[in-house]
């Protein structure tokens, strides 16, 4: 009896199907972009000018304003999911993918119609862990500002951006940007959301 029961609970778990993970291109991409050296700004003093070659999301430079259509085609939402928002004004909700793994939530806006997503001006995105099973948080999160992305600590924070992370996160502002920084000094950062202030 015993041996049947190993065996059912074997066959079960052989029978689940395969989380998806990120490409080794996408890994390696992501992981490069970590690498870069920081850009030094003074007492941490950010301004829009420093955002090109600091801000990067899915291994790309980026700025607002941003179409979906400027993330690139490793990035995937699915407008007919029971958890996408679209309002009557053309505005949009939805879990964002990349690699087939959720990263965390995009607003669009100037979204018409259900196809019309694919031209949405970006509001907002905020990169998280998401809590699925179905599709898994990356192993590396396809944003980073200035070497700091998701799971980095308080420490590289500091020394990367010049600026404390405490209990109620951090936030940069720029003229067309805010991106702020959700975590605390012993958990480090655990969500990065960009805002559109264009």
């Amino acid at each position: 009896m015993l041996a049947a029961a190993l065996s059912l609970s074997l066959c079960s778990c052989g029978a689940e199907k395969p989380k998806p993970e990120l490409t080794v291109e996408s890994y390696t991409e992501l992981s490069t972009v970590l690498k870069l050296p920081p850009v030094y700004v003074p007492g941490g003093s950010w301004t829009e000018a420093d955002i090109p070659g600091a801000l990067w999301v899915g291994a790309k430079s980026f700025t607002f304003p941003a179409t979906y259509a400027s993330l690139g085609s490793k990035f995937t939402i699915d407008p007919e999911a029971a958890d996408t928002v679209r309002t009557d004004g053309g505005d949009l909700s939805a879990v964002l993918l990349f690699d087939g793994c959720a990263c965390g939530t995009i607003d669009l806006t100037g979204c018409d119609s259900k196809e019309a997503y694919t031209t949405g001006i970006i509001a907002a995105i905020s990169f998280k862990n998401m809590g699925r099973s179905e599709a898994p948080s990356p192993s590396v999160f396809p944003v980073a500002f200035n070497g700091i992305t998701i799971g980095s600590t308080a420490e590289q924070f500091k020394e990367n951006l010049g600026i404390e992370l405490t209990a109620s996160g951090a936030e940069i502002k720029t003229l067309h940007h805010t991106i702020q920084f959700s975590g605390s000094p012993a958990e480090g950062v655990t969500a990065i959301t960009l805002i559109s202030t264009v």
